[in-house]
C-alpha cells in the first residue's frame, strides 16, 4: 500500500525508478514536516516511472535536434504555442506587429533568447519530441499507462504530478473508473497549452474537457518564472473545480520537481488530503 502515487515528468530518461523514489519521498516528507504533518516521517509513495521508455533512441534531451527535426503538425504547433504562452513584456510595447508571424523559426528563436530550458535547441526541441511523442505514439502511451495503473493498484489517497507526468494522470484518470484517490495535485503542468489539452479532448471549443473520475479537489500548483506551466490557471478549462496555487519557487528551480515537492502550497494541499 501507498499514501501517495508520484508520477515525473519531462527529462527523466537519464534518471531511475530508486533515484526518483529516494529523492521524491525525501522532498515530500520535508515539506510536510514543515507543515506539521504528523505523519510525514511514515509517509509511503508508489513512483509511476516510466522515464527508462525513452532510451529506445527516438527521443531524449542529449540528441543534437535542429529545427528541421520537428515533424508537421502537433510537434511544431506545440512549439509555437510554448513560446507564445511564454510571459515576454517587450510584447506590450511593440504589439502584436512586432512578433508576428509566429513560426516555427521564430519561436525557436524566441525561446532560445529567453534561456527557456536553458536556452538549448536539444532542451527545448526535446522537450516538444517527449510530450507529442506521448500524445500520439499509441504503443508507447499504452506502455506508459500500464505503468500508471500498475502505481495505481497500490491503493493510494493522493496522486501528485509533475510536468508532463500531469497529462499522464489526467489522461489515465479521466478514462478510469474511480480508484482510492480523491485528491489529484498538479505542479508545473503543460496542460493548459491549447495543443496538448486539446489532443486530450478534442472538443475543447465546445465545452470543458471531462472531470477525471473519482477525483473530489484538483489543486494545481504553478510557480510564477516556471515556463513550462505557461498557463497558470485551469480552472475553467476542465469540467469541474481546480484550485490554481500559485508557487514562488526560485527563477533557476522554478520547474524543478523537488522544489515543487517541498513547496508549501503542494504539501498543504497532501496534508489536507492525507490528514
Amino acid at each position: 500500500m501507498a499514501d501517495v502515487v508520484v508520477v515525473h515528468g519531462i527529462f527523466a530518461n537519464r534518471s531511475s525508478r530508486d533515484e526518483m523514489g529516494d529523492t521524491w519521498l525525501e522532498a515530500l516528507r520535508e515539506g510536510l514536516r514543515n507543515v506539521r504533518f504528523r505523519e510525514a516521517d511514515s509517509l509511503t509513495i508508489e513512483c509511476v516511472f516510466y522515464g527508462h521508455l525513452y532510451n529506445d533512441g527516438k527521443a531524449g534531451p542529449s540528441w543534437q535536434y535542429e529545427v528541421g527535426d520537428l515533424a508537421p503538425g502537433l510537434e511544431q504547433e506545440l512549439l509555437i504555442a510554448f513560446a507564445e504562452s511564454v510571459d515576454d513584456p517587450a510584447r506590450d510595447e511593440v504589439g502584436k506587429a512586432g512578433y508576428a508571424p509566429r513560426t516555427v523559426q521564430w519561436a525557436i528563436d524566441f525561446l532560445q533568447a529567453r534561456k527557456v530550458l536553458g536556452g538549448t535547441n536539444a532542451r527545448i526541441l526535446g522537450f516538444v519530441k517527449q510530450v507529442a511523442r506521448y500524445l500520439r505514439d499509441p504503443e508507447f502511451k499504452k506502455k506508459v499507462q500500464a505503468e500508471f495503473s500498475a502505481a495505481m493498484e497500490t491503493g493510494p489517497r493522493a496522486v501528485v504530478a509533475h510536468s508532463l507526468g500531469s497529462v499522464v494522470a489526467y489522461d489515465w484518470l479521466r478514462s478510469h473508473g474511480p480508484t482510492t484517490a480523491k485528491t489529484l495535485v498538479t505542479l508545473g503542468s503543460p496542460l493548459g497549452l491549447r495543443p496538448v489539452l486539446r489532443e486530450l479532448h478534442p472538443y475543447l471549443d465546445a465545452c470543458p474537457a471531462p472531470w477525471p473520475a473519482g477525483i473530489d479537489t484538483w489543486a494545481n500548483v504553478a510557480a510564477k518564472e516556471d515556463v513550462v506551466a505557461t498557463v497558470k490557471k485551469l480552472n475553467g478549462l476542465f469540467a469541474g473545480e481546480i484550485h490554481d496555487l500559485s508557487a514562488a519557487n526560485s527563477r533557476g528551480g522554478a520547474h524543478d520537481a523537488l522544489v515543487y515537492l517541498k513547496n508549501v502550497r503542494t504539501c498543504e494541499s497532501l496534508k489536507v488530503a492525507l490528514g
